[in-house]
């Protein structure tokens, strides 16, 4: 085997091992923070219960915050699946509401993971599509997920989008765009949630957008052989 071939043969190796990578990633990272967030919430119940059970019975019971944990999350999903629950969620959802300073954060931070796991009563309008949109410059396409429509007087349609950044797609921009400005495209949400994740390492081979009436197929023909370009000394 030539130097060149072996050169390129390690080069496809390296770009099948970022590629696998990244995938996993992208399945491994929100494994990851759920398991941290719970691990964090055992953590500080036990802190807070065991010094009473001990108080009470003279011994520290292990796994008490886990135990804890299970149970609570256990009955507040009785009370959100019942009639009496729902309306006592929604009243404490109400006060936080109205909190100073905590509503604010509250309520947005509600509002978007209502939208991407699909449960909130916006999540029948929000992320109905996926578009591009030329941000932050023109000539830029970047990938946006339409939210609502608007109508001017003329019946001109207007339509909020939600621009996501990479890699935590839950932070993002708000803009309202004019129809025309908008292109369309065959990215399904969670497509389009991978490729803002792994920086578009993660992609589809093939896709397809609308523009000005136009359709256009794109397809991947060369992935770059290393992630920066080469630089003469």
């Amino acid at each position: 085997m030539s130097k060149k071939q072996s050169g390129s043969a390690w080069t496809r190796f390296l770009g099948r091992t970022r590629t696998r990578f990244l995938s996993g990633l992208v399945v491994v990272v929100p494994v990851v923070a759920s398991v941290l967030i719970l691990v964090w919430v055992f953590r500080t119940i036990d802190d807070v219960l065991q010094p009473i059970i001990y108080s009470l019975t003279g011994e520290n019971i292990i796994g008490l915050g886990f135990i804890i944990t299970i149970v609570i999350v256990f009955l507040v999903g009785i009370l959100a699946n019942n009639f009496i629950g729902k309306k006592l969620i929604q009243l404490g959802d109400a006060i936080l509401k109205r909190l100073p300073i905590f509503k604010q954060v509250y309520s947005g931070t509600k509002q978007i993971m209502d939208n991407f796991s699909g449960t909130g009563a916006l999540s029948r309008a929000a992320f109905r599509e996926v578009v591009l949109v030329e941000f932050p410059a023109k000539y830029l396409h970047t990938i946006a997920f339409i939210t609502n429509e608007y109508r001017d007087d003329n019946e001109n349609k207007f339509y909020a989008v939600y621009i996501p950044t990479s890699p935590a797609p839950w932070s993002g921009y708000s803009a309202i765009v004019a129809e025309e400005n908008i292109t369309r495209s065959s990215i399904s949400i969670d497509e389009a949630l991978k490729m803002c994740i792994s920086g578009m390492m993660i992609a589809p081979t093939q896709l397809q957008i609308r523009s000005d009436g136009n359709i256009c197929n794109l397809s991947i023909k060369h992935k770059p052989n290393t992630i920066g370009a080469k630089v003469s000394p």
